[in-house]
């Protein structure tokens, strides 16, 4: 009997305990500096990307030994430790669909067979490739720790806001002060590729949230957010994301329904601004997307892209089957005033099919089919304010996926590219997500 009040008592102070609202204030606040701090490291460059001054890196890059670098050991370290408590963790925990990381362990054993191959042939560096790769699967499971259920999306959401707005802000300062980086002439708010990516991102998900936000305030909030970040696109000069921007609306229209004219009017209104700020050498900057002529003012590198992707082909056509290899590089003949030697292209298939040979390519566009045809299906079932979440993300996923059918680099090689893949994907596969417009207090 003794042994039973006992017990008893046990489980009620622990009850307790679990209710305790200071507790739960901890934790919320722990949560929110865990989610802004990953969140943040979307905006830290990694690579010094060719555009005006040179870049120091940050020291969150720095190599430390056996070439690992300050960010991929304490990334692993962390994804070790949240990964035993996940397993450890007696609440029922979302899971990634099942057949998605089948195709995932698919690609790995393409990577494995690339590597195998790259070593017979002398290749060197072989984790360089795919150690973003491996760095999103760490990312993943650090997110999918702190974001599993309906309160933490909205948080998780939340932060992500709190994080672009910041920098959103900080380059309008500097742009405003004169400085930035300078491409073909032009003074620009920012250079570097996966920052500006997460900014299209942001103007999805602000253009998103503000059409289901409770009160003028919020839905303002989220408006200025995507209108901040939809114009620094613009002003980047970048046409691989402008492509990506202008393909995640269209698609974010066309899952809207009923809802098109209202997602329409925002970037509509940049748009025009842009062509304000910008003048004529907007309007020149897109017409050189048309790659077939170099000759267009702001079209200098469009024979290099070009030529990247034949040479690409060239090795290709040579090694149908296998491709190159990992740790590889292989010699150019179109673009050898650019560089003697390349090891990655400007086409993600083309890039896949390079390095991972063909088996490689196939679980590549297996998985992203099926990730986005999870995506549709989870935004389908989901409760109404959920379903836009989850759109935007299905919009920005699938934009990225078709530019870099052109002439992009696939975005797995950037570590930034993947801690936000990661964040999405944590985000997007809850059972029942809810609104996080609600995270702003009325």
């Amino acid at each position: 009997m003794s042994t039973t009040v006992w017990l008893t008592q046990s489980a009620a102070w622990e009850h307790a305990l679990a209710e305790s609202p200071s507790q739960h204030a901890v934790v919320r606040v722990s949560r929110m500096i865990a989610l802004c701090s990953l969140l943040s490291l979307v905006f830290v460059p990694e690579y010094a990307q060719g555009a005006g001054e040179p870049v120091a890196k940050s020291f969150v890059y720095a190599p430390v030994a056996g070439g690992f670098r300050v960010l991929d050991i304490v990334v692993l370290v962390l994804a070790v430790v949240h990964g035993l408590a996940l397993v450890c963790s007696r609440d029922r925990q979302p899971r990634f669909p099942r057949k998605l990381g089948l195709l995932l362990a698919g690609f790995a054993i393409a990577i494995v067979i690339s590597l195998a191959y790259g070593m017979e042939r002398g290749g060197r560096n072989f984790f360089f490739d795919w150690r973003a790769m491996a760095l999103g699967v760490a990312f993943y499971t650090i997110y999918r720790c702190w974001i599993t259920t309906e309160a933490h999306i909205r948080a998780a959401i939340l932060a992500f806001g709190l994080v672009a707005a910041v920098r959103a802000t900080t380059l309008w300062l500097a742009y405003a002060l004169g400085q930035g980086a300078s491409l073909l002439g032009i003074r620009i708010p920012l250079f570097d590729g996966p920052s500006i990516s997460a900014l299209v991102f942001a103007s999805l998900l602000g253009l998103s949230l503000s059409r289901v936000a409770f009160g003028g305030r919020q839905r303002w909030l989220w408006l200025l957010l995507s209108a901040g970040a939809m114009l620094l696109v613009a002003l980047c000069f970048r046409r691989t994301y402008w492509a990506e921007l202008a393909i995640g609306i269209a698609l974010l229209a066309l899952i809207a329904r009923g809802h098109r004219a209202r997602i329409l009017a925002l970037p509509l209104c940049m748009a025009a601004t842009a062509f304000l700020v910008l003048g004529p050498s907007l309007g020149a900057r897109l017409s050189s997307i048309d790659f077939t002529h170099s000759d267009p003012p702001y079209g200098e590198d469009n024979a290099d892209h070009v030529g990247d992707v034949l040479d690409a082909w060239t090795q290709l056509r040579a090694a149908p089957l296998m491709g190159v290899g990992l740790g590889t590089s292989y010699p150019t003949w179109h673009i050898r005033n650019w560089k003697e030697e390349s090891v990655m292209v400007h086409n993600a298939p083309l890039h896949v099919w390079l390095k991972y040979g063909l088996l490689g390519l196939g679980f590549y566009f297996a998985y992203h089919l099926h990730l986005f045809h999870c995506l549709h299906r989870q935004a389908k079932h989901a409760p109404p304010a959920g379903r836009i979440v989850v759109s935007a993300v299905l919009a920005y996923l699938a934009a990225q996926f078709i530019v870099t059918l052109g002439f992009t680099p696939w975005p797995y090689s950037a570590v930034q590219s993947t801690n936000l893949i990661a964040f999405l994907l944590a985000v997007a596969f809850i059972s029942e997500p809810v609104c996080p417009c609600r995270a702003f207090p009325s």
